[in-house]
């Protein structure tokens, strides 16, 4: 389908609505570091015309006691609410909506900014989805 005919022509803002970051400990020296990125990501219709997209980036990190840290935005996005009821599933093809990548793109350049002084940093996680 057409993003045209779902997706409205608007210009959409992230918003930030969380962050929790702590240093915790020194690493080891010579100690093993692993970090994942875990999302979880929610699509919810909040109007006939508009859904928003709240998305929550937590940053597994091994050991676990070397850092606390976890991203949250959220967007609205107008849709063409009819079109977007025809949709076989419409939250996946929100999830894979320019948009929404548009909003993992700000939550990936928030991790880095915040991790750039630590001993770790700075971190890069991609800007898709990681589940």
């Amino acid at each position: 389908m057409d993003i045209e005919t779902v997706i409205k022509p608007h210009l959409v803002k992230p918003m930030l609505e969380n962050i929790v970051f702590s240093k915790l400990q020194m690493p080891q020296p010579n100690a093993m570091i692993n970090i994942k990125p875990e999302d979880v990501i929610e699509v919810k219709k909040v109007a006939e015309d508009v859904v928003k997209v709240t998305m929550q980036r937590t940053l597994a990190v091994s050991p676990a006691n070397l850092m606390n840290l976890s991203v949250a935005m959220s967007i609205e996005i107008p849709v063409d609410g009819i079109e977007f009821n025809k949709l076989p599933d419409p939250k996946e093809y929100i999830k894979n909506s320019q948009p929404v990548r548009i909003l993992i793109s700000y939550i990936s350049n928030i991790i880095t900014t915040l991790t750039i002084n630590t001993i770790l940093g700075p971190i890069v996680t991609p800007p898709n989805i990681q589940e």
